[in-house]
């Protein structure tokens, strides 16, 4: 499987988690310090993280590749 049918496939599949934690998880605020945050808004970021990091790795390894040629 090439590295840009990966990349694809990861991304799907974050959609897809993401898909799934908006419409199993409530609105219910939570109180954080001196403000509220969405209990979904948390996972929703975790995941969103996870997902700029692999977009980040995957350009890594092409900036890698090209310096190599």
């Amino acid at each position: 499987m090439g590295k840009r049918k990966r990349l694809g496939v990861a991304l799907a599949l974050y959609v897809v988690l993401g898909v799934l934690i908006w419409t199993t998880m409530s609105d219910v605020p939570v109180r954080i310090a001196s403000g509220s945050v969405s209990i979904r808004a948390l996972p929703l970021a975790v995941l969103a993280f996870f997902a700029v990091r692999t977009l980040l790795h995957w350009k890594a390894d092409q900036i890698r590749a090209e310096r190599e040629q």
